[in-house]
């Protein structure tokens, strides 16, 4: 492509062999994790997390077994794993389009560059210092006329360099059992414009005056996550979509004849294997409950994902990517379904050659109701270009949320 330049990195000189070879390329290779840890944390309000984290060659920072117990309750499994399972970066050019957590990097865990001790300055580094572990204040916790409570967070943190990428995978658990998975990219940019045939996709970084434009070129960051909820253990699992939807029925206080006066919750059960999209307009939120456990109100406990959405986008969905259509799958438990595209030796185990390749096409009927049930959500990041993104590019977060919703009967933090 004419005026085009890229840094010359790893991924750069993939870009340059051509997408045709890159696809050729093994790619990262599955092996065994590293650096097992468990992570057993007392918060001063009471509460408490524990789970085991490491370091996996493809998915890199890899949560396992994670039980919260709020301050005087009692200990409940909330997440049997958890990770991430591709990084798409497509660029709005219309190519490269990268995987690079599966096909175009040799993995998240082998890329993970050690924290110094200045970086994980008042925490402890694990996994062969390949994780950071921080507990911190996170402010205000809750405030009622003169009175307040500050709450903590514990966080786990692995920084991966893919190219002139740097990935910063962070999940930070809350003492009042909420979990907030963040993606933090940095590093510096990767994809030039060399003419102004570039200028619809991307920004001038380079002086006006320069008699050669240098443009920016923008991409999106789509980050997938696989979640294998565990309400109180693996089994009889279950998920719904809340949504609000506007109602002119009559309320208990209102006639709802004018439009905009009211709205109402709805709910729906999700009872088999299913794709969904996120809606701005719906408030688009999903719940995964224990359909036996009940908290002491006589609810069934629960988490609940909250999207944190910039905005959604599809891509090549007819032809080589079915899996961007959606934001959120919902599956069950496969042992061989562990990456959301390139789910296929070598990027996972050698005996798992006949899973199926891709989470779109996971989604196949089988029941979700009462199951050991798996959550993929991709969160969406477009990266435009500014001018201070050079020379090294200031940290942008996306994340999301994992709240709890009746795990227990009151707040965590409350006596």
């Amino acid at each position: 492509m004419s005026g085009f330049r890229f840094v010359t990195t790893l991924v750069g000189c993939a870009v340059l062999l051509g997408v045709g070879q890159v696809a050729e390329a093994q790619g990262c290779v599955s092996a065994a994790c590293t650096g097992d840890s468990v992570v057993d944390h007392l918060f001063t309000s009471g509460s408490r997390w524990r789970f085991n984290v490491r370091n996996c060659p493809c998915e890199g920072l890899f949560i396992e077994a994670a039980s919260f117990t709020p301050r005087g309750g009692v200990a409940r499994r909330v997440l049997g794993q958890a990770s991430l399972a591709e990084i798409h970066v497509p660029y709005l050019v219309g190519t490269p389009r990268f995987l690079d957590l599966s096909r175009d990097s040799a993995g998240l865990g082998v890329s993970a560059l050690p924290w110094s001790a200045a970086e994980c300055a008042g925490g402890t580094r694990l996994a062969n210092d390949t994780i950071c572990l921080n507990v911190e204040d996170r402010g205000l916790a809750w405030k009622y006329l003169n009175t307040s409570q500050r709450g903590e967070s514990l966080s786990v943190t692995m920084a991966s360099q893919l190219g002139a990428y740097t990935y910063i995978n962070q999940w930070e658990f809350h003492d009042d059992g909420t979990i907030e998975p963040r993606m933090g990219l940095t590093g510096r940019l990767a994809r030039y414009g060399g003419s102004d045939a570039y200028a619809p996709y991307g920004r001038r970084l380079n002086a006006q005056s320069a008699a050669t434009p240098d443009y920016g070129l923008s991409h999106m960051h789509n980050v997938y996550y696989r979640l294998d909820f565990d309400i109180g253990g693996a089994a009889d699992d279950a998920v719904e979509r809340m949504t609000f939807q506007p109602s002119s029925a009559a309320s208990p206080v209102n006639t709802c004849t004018t439009p905009g006066a009211c709205g109402v919750n709805v709910v729906t059960p999700l009872l088999t294997e299913t794709a969904q999209d996120f809606s701005a307009d719906a408030y688009t939120t999903w719940r995964i409950y224990d359909k036996n456990q009940l908290n002491n109100d006589g609810r069934t406990v629960s988490y609940e994902l909250v999207p944190e959405v910039e905005g959604v986008w599809s891509g090549q969905v007819s032809t080589d990517e079915p899996w961007s259509e959606h934001e959120l799958w919902v599956t069950r438990y496969n042992a061989c379904e562990t990456l959301a595209v390139g789910n296929f030796p070598p990027h996972i185990n050698a005996g798992c050659a006949a899973a199926r390749q891709n989470v779109s096409a996971m989604v196949d009927g089988q029941s979700v109701d009462g199951q050991d049930v798996v959550v993929w959500y991709v969160n969406r990041h477009l990266h435009t270009p500014r001018d201070e993104d050079e020379v090294n590019m200031p940290i942008e977060w996306m994340s999301f949320m994992i709240k709890p919703r009746g795990f227990h009967h009151r707040s965590p933090l409350e006596p």
